[in-house]
Formats: structure tokens, sequence, C-alpha cells
């Protein structure tokens, strides 16, 4: 990593000091220009992006720089010069870092409550100002001038709709931040494991789930639950450590991401567990998709410092019907995994075959 970027603030923020009154005014004010650049330039509102982007920020905030966005993007990719930068830098987080996280979203939260704050005050004075350009229309005889003040009420009307659009968009962020300041403030493992392989929670999973489970009631509309569990994990991780752990959990979910299609949903459900939720497949579709996944993630190499690590999953799969409901089918899938991991791993099983088996 470039280390000519460096910040003061954020060195003694890693090392765990104690920070003072004019150190949290300086992170406020950092907080204030990082969220304006991200916002304008359309980067995801992410707290990776909190983290990355507030180090460059702060740089720029401690050597008085003003540069242009292009240039700070510059900055940027010369600190992070590809992917593999940036995940050696998630990895290194530890929980100082995650703590700082939090910090910066809950800054970022407060700055887009104010900047809606303003949205719904310049949305006041638009439609005044509209309603006396219109008034002033009725009033005239002039056809040119009413059809110039008739431009003028449109083009009102087009920037608060606009604002409005842009409102929505900044309570749904809002929301998240939320989230990522509630799951950054719990110690759990799986909150770190969400954050590093950056693929959906278990709420979002569950929340996906009931959307579809309601869409299989109204239009018989089919979908399966896969369950995939990394098979004997905790070997890894006693053999060669828990950044190995990560790294593979990193490289299982980009996997992920590569095999499944833009509509199915692939989430960190539970120690190790991934979920999967796949719209519109038949039951042997649904074995097809979990055999694809297991023989995939099979012969998948991962190398860490120079060694190759090999591993296997095991995948339980059930498929929705009318008799369950969306826990019955969460227990069927984990149900056939524990199944699949009893049969010695790397291997698939459904929900009929535990039947088979009472």
């Amino acid at each position: 990593m470039v280390n000519r970027f460096k910040c003061e603030l954020m060195k003694r923020i890693n090392t765990g000091d104690q920070l003072s009154v004019e150190d949290f005014r300086k992170i406020s004010i950092i907080a204030k220009e990082e969220i304006k650049f991200l916002v304008r330039n359309g980067i995801p509102l992410t707290p990776l992006n909190y983290y990355l982007w507030f180090d460059i920020f702060c740089y720029l905030n401690e050597t008085g720089k003003d540069l242009s966005d292009p240039e700070i993007m510059g900055i940027f990719k010369e600190k992070y010069p590809d992917e593999s930068v940036i995940e050696s830098t998630i990895l290194e987080l530890n929980r100082v870092d995650r703590r700082f996280i939090k910090q910066i979203a809950e800054e970022v939260g407060r700055e887009i409550e104010k900047v809606m704050q303003n949205i719904e005050e310049h949305a006041k004075v638009i439609e005044v100002n509209a309603k006396k350009v219109e008034e002033t229309s009725q009033s005239l005889t002039d056809e040119n001038l009413k059809e110039m003040l008739r431009t003028v009420v449109e083009a009102l009307n087009e920037i608060k709709s606009q604002n409005e659009g842009l409102k929505k968009k900044l309570q749904e962020s809002r929301k998240e931040i939320e989230r990522i300041s509630q799951k950054l403030n719990q110690s759990e493992k799986n909150t770190l494991v969400e954050f590093l392989i950056e693929i959906a929670s278990k709420k979002s999973f569950e929340k996906v789930l009931g959307d579809m489970f309601n869409d299989f009631k109204i239009r018989n509309y089919p979908f399966a639950v896969l369950m995939v569990k990394l098979d004997r994990f905790e070997e890894i991780i006693k053999q060669d450590g828990e950044k190995a752990g990560k790294i593979v959990l990193q490289e299982i979910a980009r996997k992920f991401k590569k095999l499944l299609r833009a509509n199915d949903v692939v989430a960190y459900y539970d120690d190790t567990i991934f979920g999967v939720l796949i719209p519109g497949v038949t039951f042997g579709h649904a074995i097809r998709i979990g055999e694809r996944i297991r023989k995939s993630i099979e012969d998948t190499l991962i190398n860490i410092n120079g060694k190759t690590i090999k591993v296997t999953v095991s995948v339980g799969v059930a498929v929705a019907r009318k008799d369950m409901d969306e826990a019955d089918l969460v227990s069927k899938a984990l149900e056939a995994l524990e199944l699949a991991e009893k049969d010695g791993g790397n291997t698939i099983k459904t929900d009929l075959d535990v039947e088979l088996e009472k």
C-alpha cells in the first residue's frame, strides 16, 4: 500500500489512543466533506467506503490540500491500486476500527438528516413560488408571457420531483446506516464476517424469504432455499489461522456471486452457513443448482501465503410447498444440510432425503 498519504488522526484511532474533543470536532468536519464527495460522485454509502475514503479526506484535512474531485479520485487509486490491496486493508481491521466505522456512519447519518431537512424546506419554498407564478400567469393576457411562466412552473415542479426522489434515496441510506451502526456495535463474529464478504445479512435473507413466500401463495411462483455450509472450517482456522479463514469466506462469497443469477439471493446465514434463495425453479432444477455450487467450490483453489487450500461444502435443498410456512421451509433446508454433513460432507441432500431417512 502507498504510505505517503498518511493521516495522524487515523493512526491514533487505529492504535486505540484516547481522542480529545478537538479530535472529535475534526472527525465531524472530515465526515461532512466525505459524505458530500461520496454523494456527489455516486459512490455507494457502504461501511467499507466510509472507512477507505475517510482515510483520504483525513489526509487532505491535515495537509490543507484543496483538490478537485478527479484529483481526489487519483489519490484513492494510488493508495488502493487494486482489489487485493483493499482486501488486505479489510483483513487488518480490528475492533477499534469497527468502532470508528460506526462513529463515521453515525456522523454521516446526522449529515443526511440535515440534508433531508433542507430538502423539505426547499420543497416548501418551491411550492409557494410555483403557486405565485401560476397565479400571476392566470392574470396575464399576453400568451407568450403565459407560456414562459408555464415553463417556469413546470421547471419548479420538476425540481420538486427530483428533490423528492433524492429524499427517498437519503431515507434508504439513513436506514442502512442505522443498521450498520447497530451491527457494528455488536460483538458476535457474524457481524465482521458480513462486513468482510459484503453479501446480504440474515435479516435481509429473511425479508426476501417473506416476500418470495407471499408471491408463492398469491401467484404460485415456485422458489427454493439452499443452505450451504463449509465442511471442516474449524480445521482450516486451527491449521492456518483466523486470517486464512476470512480469506476462504471471501473467496466463497465471490464464487457465489459468479455462480448465481442477478435475481438470486445469497446471504451469510449463520456460523459458516450461507443461505441461498432461488426464485422460479422446480425441485429438480434446485438440485442441479446445488450440485453446481458444490462442484464449483470443490474445484476452487485458494492461495494463502503460498499455500493452496481446497474447501468443500455440504448443501441442503428445500422447495416451497403449500403445506409449509417460512420457518418450515428453512427448517427443512437445514435438516437436509445436517443430513449432508452426516453423510461425510461435500454432498447435497434434500428435504425428501430427510423424509426417507425417517
